[in-house]
């Protein structure tokens, strides 16, 4: 295979006009649970930022207390930073709720898009929006990121340069490629934009990992709801933001990797695991009419139900015949747990 592949970059769309496919889509994220018919029973977490720290708050008190000078100061110092201990990690919250943020979500998304992309004739279509400025090369079995390296091998074996930059005059020269141009980058801006995706009464539980990580987990079966809208797009290319979502045959997606843990060895507490599903269809009263999977869709109206079936299909195999070979199909859970097997 060769070391590296040259992006396609073109001038962005107008983002000053109105073109296209413009709408929302609802979209559910779950945690996986056999229970609902899936694979394994998944736990989910997507960190807040917030370390917290366990602290005997009167016996600090009593202590301070009894510290008369420097030397008795120092002392307490070095007792509490051998008795100081990190809290359970903290869940994103919304409003008092925890919630998968819209960011996430998004990077999630566009992530899985991006390592779908392969080379075809030394071209790709996508860069990497965190990108090295190297060739990447296999780390050893147990070094950081080798499950994520070997899950998406055949994507991440050549070096596709810098990642896409509008910011200076150059970067408007070289425009930029696919998926920048939807998701957006520096110095541009989207055309899609995700919600914060807000948890349906869940009750986060704690989870004690073997690697000596506490964190606070959404338990299997908990359900996230939010919305994607996009404007100025293109059919295949709606059926390209579904495809990243795992999107394929239906509405309900196959289960994909989210959140923290997500590689880590499945042993009793399985992480990241959730299914994407879609929710129901709108389309702008602005928007050209939907003609997806035998189901037109007239602007300002939406679709729901099993006709959504046929819609978020058709619009997955619209992106497929669109791009070909150069649209990898990776079943990064399957692939994962292949891995493990071997370990």
């Amino acid at each position: 295979m060769q070391s590296s592949a040259r992006v396609e970059r073109r001038k962005p769309r107008d983002r000053g006009e109105l073109r296209g496919l413009m709408g929302r889509v609802a979209v559910s994220i779950r945690a996986c649970s056999r229970g609902l018919n899936d694979p394994v029973d998944s736990y989910l977490h997507v960190g807040s930022g917030v370390v917290r720290l366990v602290v005997d708050a009167e016996g600090l008190r009593r202590q301070v207390a009894a510290a008369r000078d420097r030397r008795g100061l120092e002392k307490l110092v070095e007792s509490l930073a051998s008795t100081l201990q990190l809290d359970y990690a903290q869940f994103a919250l919304v409003g008092g709720k925890l919630a998968i943020p819209g960011s996430s979500v998004k990077g999630n998304v566009r992530s899985r898009i991006e390592l779908s992309f392969r080379e075809k004739d030394g071209v790709v279509r996508s860069c990497l929006i965190r990108s090295t400025d190297h060739p990447l090369t296999p780390p050893e079995r147990g070094r950081e990121g080798w499950r994520h390296f070997r899950v998406w091998q055949e994507t991440l074996a050549f070096d596709r340069g810098k990642p896409c930059d509008f910011t200076s005059e150059e970067g408007e020269m070289a425009g930029v490629c696919l998926v920048c141009d939807i998701f957006g980058t520096s110095g541009l801006l989207g055309l899609v934009e995700f919600s914060d995706f807000v948890g349906e009464d869940v009750s986060p539980v704690r989870v004690d990992l073997p690697t000596g990580e506490k964190l606070l987990a959404a338990p299997p079966g908990s359900a996230f709801r939010g919305w994607l809208s996009f404007r100025n797009l293109e059919a295949w290319e709606l059926g390209l933001l579904l495809f990243g979502m795992g999107v394929r045959d239906s509405r309900r997606g196959r289960p994909v990797l989210l959140g923290k843990s997500k590689y880590r060895v499945q042993g009793k507490n399985v992480f990241g695991v959730v299914r994407y599903v879609v929710e129901s269809l709108r389309l702008s009263p602005l928007s050209q009419e939907l003609q997806a999977g035998g189901v037109a869709v007239k602007p300002g109206g939406g679709v729901d139900g099993d006709a959504l079936d046929r819609v978020a299909s058709g619009l997955v195999s619209l992106a497929r015949s669109e791009l070909g070979d150069e649209l990898l199909d990776i079943d990064e859970v399957a692939r994962l747990e292949q891995l493990e097997a071997r370990v």
